[in-house]
């Protein structure tokens, strides 16, 4: 995961919905039974190869699971990194699951020649300082919902703090500086929660396997 890339999305918020392509249809979502859906409630499958958070399993469900599970509200980008390697994105900016509001990114995998045959229907795309973003064309749309979610970012609106976190999630293995706040790591769960200096928290959820390659190495470059 590009950590960075998504800390950027946050700050931006609404703004960045100009680099992706606009799909927004009615909420429609399904609403989680009290106390379910909770960003703490995270169960591991057999040999940390899946995990279930949201009511999404990732490494199983869809991106159309997830548009009936948060509603379909939500914009699609491809992007195209320094290596040349290609990503699916999945942006809902208002989803409300456990009862909380957030924005939430959920990364998605599809084989590389579909993302490539996506790519070149999206044109020229637009640049950022770590990669290019390409908008996903509306007759593409529909495949891309077969895409695999791999990975998930939430930004809850409502504020976290250290006692808050040590309580719902426990202390965490490690913790490391960020540029906002602090990396609180959770390999067990597959969890990198950044705990920012004025409150603000973004988690990202991976299969506990994938957790060394797709969250804690890249804070260590």
């Amino acid at each position: 995961m590009t950590n960075w890339r998504v800390l950027l999305l946050a700050a931006a918020g609404v703004a960045m919905s100009v680099f992706f392509l606009a799909i927004m249809r009615p909420p429609g979502g399904r609403s989680a039974a009290p106390g379910q859906d909770l960003p703490w409630q995270v169960e591991i499958g057999q040999n940390g190869a899946t995990s279930t958070v949201f009511g999404l399993i990732l490494g199983q469900s869809t991106l159309w699971d997830a548009v009936q599970k948060l509603g379909r509200r939500y914009e699609l980008g491809i992007f195209q990194d320094r290596d040349q390697g290609l990503s699916l994105e999945a942006y809902f900016r208002d989803a409300v699951v456990g009862g909380l509001n957030a924005r939430m990114v959920l990364s998605a995998q599809l084989p590389d020649d579909r993302l490539g045959a996506f790519r070149a229907h999206a044109g020229k795309g637009q640049p950022t300082a770590v990669d290019r973003r390409y908008l996903l064309t509306e007759a593409d749309h529909d495949l891309a919902l077969d895409a695999v979610v791999t990975a998930i970012t939430y930004l809850p609106v409502v504020k976290f703090d250290a006692d808050l976190v040590r309580k719902r999630f426990g202390e965490p293995v490690e913790r490391l500086p960020g540029q906002d706040g602090t990396h609180w790591l959770y390999p067990a769960l597959g969890l990198d929660l950044l705990l920012g200096d004025s409150g603000a928290a973004l988690l990202q959820y991976v299969p506990p396997a994938e957790f060394e390659q797709r969250l804690r190495a890249p804070l260590r470059h």
